[in-house]
């Protein structure tokens, strides 16, 4: 038995798919509870449990619960019992953040969300990140206009990317795979500050719809921050995000951005929001 009252911040936090949580509230071989929080677009595996019964209330959002092949509707407030060996997915169609508590008799073992090995295919094997080429333009200007996109950005076009690519104030990336195909791009900007307390920006990060899922923004994200503190002055890294594009906030906050007031020399999004990292320098 816990010695008081257990949160989400205190309590045990896994993720699955970068950008969804559980917060393991109880944890007993004969009973759990966990908070799940799924952004939009995203869902559990689908799977089932031999002994194991289950309850879904959803706190937040609205869920979609698909039992075999029946999808069944589980709006705010209202909950969900799933027998033992019954196969289940939870998914968020929605638009809002969805936030689940799931009581588990006895304790689900393993991981249900973990994914299954994925394909050793070229989306996957041998990523890496390296400086954008001339050459690169067309992959990244397709991108981002795809329509799951486009809606999220700023300018862009093929004449803005060159502009960015001869300005020695800013710094583009890709993502590649071994066959050298681009599945992600990102952006830095303010590289020429000199003051012992500058703050790069990342200017632009998207990932492609069909490498989306499989940790590349998180790797992308990974080498965006290594190079902007490859410059000693560097002891921030900031961005704007839509107030609506809950994924990209997730994953930007497992990563330790926080949201905060926008400096006054912040040039945001028309719905942005702004978001900063912190670096920890001996």
């Amino acid at each position: 038995m816990a010695d008081g009252p257990i949160s989400r911040e205190t309590a045990r936090r896994t993720t699955w798919d970068d950008v969804c949580e559980a917060f393991h509230l109880l944890d007993r071989n004969d009973l759990s509870v966990t908070q799940e929080v799924l952004p939009p677009g995203t869902s559990s595996r689908a799977h089932a449990h031999d002994r194991v019964r289950q309850f879904f209330f959803v706190l937040a959002g609205e869920a979609t619960m698909l039992l075999g092949s029946t999808s069944v509707p589980v709006p705010s407030g209202s909950g969900l019992e799933v027998a033992p060996r019954t196969r289940h997915q939870l998914r968020n169609d929605g638009d809002e953040t969805l936030e689940v508590l799931v009581v588990s008799s006895p304790r689900v073992s393993g991981n249900p969300h973990g994914r299954r090995p994925a394909r050793r295919d070229r989306v996957v094997v041998g990523t890496y990140v390296r400086p954008t080429r001339p050459s690169d333009l067309d992959a990244v200007v397709r991108i981002e206009t795809a329509a799951d996109t486009s809606h999220w950005l700023g300018e862009g076009g093929a004449d803005w990317h060159r502009r960015v690519l001869e300005d020695p104030d800013m710094e583009h990336w890709v993502l590649v795979d071994r066959l050298d195909h681009v599945l992600a791009f990102g952006i830095l900007a303010g590289l020429q500050q000199q003051d012992t307390t500058a703050a790069v920006e990342v200017r632009r990060m998207v990932v492609a719809s069909e490498g989306r899922g499989q940790g590349l923004g998180r790797l992308l994200m990974r080498q965006l921050l290594e190079q902007a503190l490859a410059r000693p002055q560097v002891s921030t890294v900031w961005l704007d995000v839509g107030e609506d594009n809950v994924r990209a906030q997730s994953l930007y906050r497992s990563f330790g951005f926080q949201q905060k007031p926008a400096p006054s020399w912040a040039r945001l999004l028309d719905n942005g929001i702004y978001m900063e990292w912190s670096a920890r320098r001996a």
